[in-house]
């Protein structure tokens, strides 16, 4: 009985201790990767690769001058608004879209039409309506990241079990409940990946706009930045997006752990 019970806590076990190695091991190949950069960029010295202590350095004085971390929180709230903003739009129409096949043939031109736009293209228009400034750049981060949103919300509604919607109008439920009840934690798992994957878009987006407008945020400072030849901090800069970008990934990860308890997909 003892290695009956044993036996499950076997895999996790195994699990728990493959994950800390991989850790360790990405821990050794960024530390090794640092120091071959230190190396290269010693040996070569030039003003346009700065040696990582030099990025450091200025890494620290930039977040001590207060710059950095108000371009960061700027950068951050704007994705954050954007992606917020997709997600609500996005699985409201999936929802519609995927319950109803009338309404989704109805505007399905428009669409496939809109859709393969750039929106970075977008740019100058909103530009011309709302002005240079944090608006022009939510309504991009919205408009990119609310496609893998509103498709992947419609593709988890599509594949719903038939079963399951059945047993639900059986036991009387409206067609409201029902999609509120069983539809949504079913389509659950996709509407979490399109939120993963719009995440980065929001994120991109929103960094080009800031490079293209200057119109704050860790855009607008790596461009400062580069414009002045000042290349430790532009490449600070740069490193600080690469963790906002990891740090945004993890956030929707442990998201997705939280709510898809329920479902091991969750945890990959």
């Amino acid at each position: 009985m003892t290695a009956l019970a044993d036996a499950p806590a076997r895999p996790a076990a195994r699990a728990t201790r493959s994950g800390r190695r991989g850790g360790w091991r990405g821990l050794v190949f960024v530390a090794g990767l640092v120091v071959a950069l230190q190396l290269v960029t010693t040996l070569i010295g030039s003003r346009y690769f700065p040696r990582p202590t030099e990025i450091a350095v200025a890494f620290a004085a930039q977040v001590a001058d207060g710059a950095l971390v108000v371009a960061l929180l700027g950068t951050l709230g704007t994705a954050l608004a954007g992606l917020a903003l997709a997600t609500v739009v996005g699985v409201l129409l999936g929802l519609l879209l995927g319950s109803s096949e009338w309404l989704y043939a109805s505007v399905r031109w428009v669409i496939e039409f809109l859709r393969p736009l750039p929106s970075v293209a977008l740019v100058p228009f909103a530009i011309l309506l709302f002005g240079v400034g944090p608006t022009t750049t939510i309504l991009a981060a919205f408009y990119a990241s609310l496609w893998p949103v509103l498709f992947n919300t419609y593709y988890g509604v599509r594949d719903a079990d038939p079963v399951a919607l059945d047993s639900a109008r059986t036991f009387g439920l409206s067609r409201t409940e029902v999609l509120r009840r069983v539809v949504l934690p079913l389509a659950l798992p996709n509407i979490l990946t399109g939120i993963r994957v719009a995440s980065a878009i929001a994120l991109v987006l929103t960094i080009t706009v800031e490079l293209l407008t200057a119109a704050g945020g860790v855009g607008y400072f790596i461009s400062f930045m580069q414009a002045a030849i000042r290349t430790p901090e532009m490449y600070a800069g740069v490193l600080v997006v690469g963790a906002l970008g990891y740090l945004l990934a993890l956030g929707v990860q442990a998201l997705e752990r939280r709510l898809l308890f329920w479902n091991r997909r969750g945890d990959s």
